[in-house]
């Protein structure tokens, strides 16, 4: 195949770990995968990704391991990486409050811009999870282009969402079948098999494939799977989100935006189930958890700046309710432990939040936060029986 009639791909990379996450871990994930993906990455110098790294991330590397944040600068330079925006902490965007979205996208725009050097105008809904309650508030941030969930338009690839004051940020559909077939090693590692699959894709819509996938994917939720990415990078032509938006003239109107996530299935969503992997309606654990959010966030009304509002923000990290997503359900996950991390981060920045607070209605909000936390706990000691 000659470089003329490579199909060309639009890979989109999401590197996220959250503030809970163990030294141990972290570090295992830096050896295995982030590493030795940088390191490739500017050993194969016609290769380009979009790359959104989780703002809580990126401070942590940046701090503890700044030779991660050198190769990706390094990348970066040699402008193989665009950086995209998100939201600082990996909340889940439709379940958060507008203000505090509004707080976490722009930490996240300060944290990128402060490292290197440029403020991000492509943006990463954690998860893919969206609403257009959440729109207008990622335009104002200055968002031009944006990545959402196969599902999520009513249209065949992408277009132009437009708000009533005519403002408009260009949307573009993640091509599920095949960013999920690469997530979960279907090709086993024989990557003609995706080029074809890739080649026949390209052919038919005569437009970039979009494959958005976790950066873990290879190399910690595979191993040494980052030689299986370079090799089908290099059998086709790759792009940004900002150079399909340069290079490619779509203007199709998108007239209805589906509530839904990177998980959320058609089936799901006839269901009104937008959100399954962290509101499932049948999941007591969930529903708990969120009510114990909003605890916070009603204190959070009271009283809207102390010390502690960056805890505040980072206690609305979405791994809590993800560990909690395989109890009544068929397919998830589901890690008590780490359920209960989450629930006590939780519960160390609300006492926190209260000492400004007049005792009794402390001790009202405290005692209604140990009703919750009871129940979460007597729901996961009897699914250990």
């Amino acid at each position: 195949m000659t470089e003329n009639e490579k199909p060309t791909v639009l890979f989109i990379l999401h590197a996220y770990q959250p503030i809970t996450q163990s030294k141990e871990v972290l570090e295992r994930i830096i050896e295995k995968c982030y590493k030795p993906f940088f390191e490739k990455l500017i050993d194969n110098p016609s290769v380009k990704i979009s790359l959104n790294i989780a703002g809580c991330l990126l401070e942590k590397l940046t701090m503890e391991y700044p030779e991660i944040v050198k190769l990706i600068e390094k990348a970066k330079d040699n402008n193989q990486i665009e950086l995209m925006g998100s939201a600082f902490y990996h909340p889940i965007l439709p379940l958060t409050r507008q203000v505090d979205q509004a707080y976490q996208i722009q930490k996240q725009n300060f944290a990128v811009s402060g490292i290197f050097g440029k403020t991000p105008t492509a943006f990463f809904p954690p998860e893919l999870a969206l609403n257009p309650e959440n729109i207008p508030i990622i335009i104002k941030e200055g968002f031009k282009i944006m990545i959402s969930a196969a599902n999520s338009l009513n249209v065949t690839y992408g277009g132009i969402y437009q708000l009533d004051n005519g403002e408009e940020i260009f949307i573009l559909k993640r091509n599920k079948i095949i960013s999920n077939r690469i997530s979960f090693d279907y090709y086993k590692r024989e990557a003609t098999k995706l080029e074809n699959e890739i080649s026949r894709t390209h052919k038919l819509d005569k437009l970039p494939v979009v494959l958005a996938m976790d950066l873990e994917t290879f190399g910690e939720h595979h191993s040494n799977y980052y030689n299986f990415f370079f090799e089908i990078a290099n059998r086709v032509s790759t792009i940004t989100l900002t150079e399909f938006q340069i290079n490619y003239n779509i203007s199709t109107p998108i007239d209805f935006l589906y509530f839904t996530s990177w998980s959320t299935s058609n089936e799901d969503y006839q269901k009104q189930n937008h959100l399954p992997l962290w509101n499932h309606p049948d999941n007591p654990v969930h529903k708990l958890l969120l009510e114990h959010m909003k605890l916070l966030e009603k204190v959070k009304e009271k009283i809207d700046s102390g010390l502690w509002v960056d805890d505040y923000q980072a206690a609305h990290y979405s791994c809590q309710l993800w560990w909690a997503s395989g109890l009544k359900m068929q397919h998830g996950f589901y890690r008590e432990e780490l359920i209960l991390v989450g629930l006590n981060y939780q519960r160390l920045v609300l006492d926190s939040m209260t000492n400004e607070l007049e005792e009794d209605l402390k001790q009202m909000i405290l005692k209604e936060s140990d009703e919750i936390i009871q129940k979460i706990e007597q729901i996961l000691t009897n699914v250990g029986k």
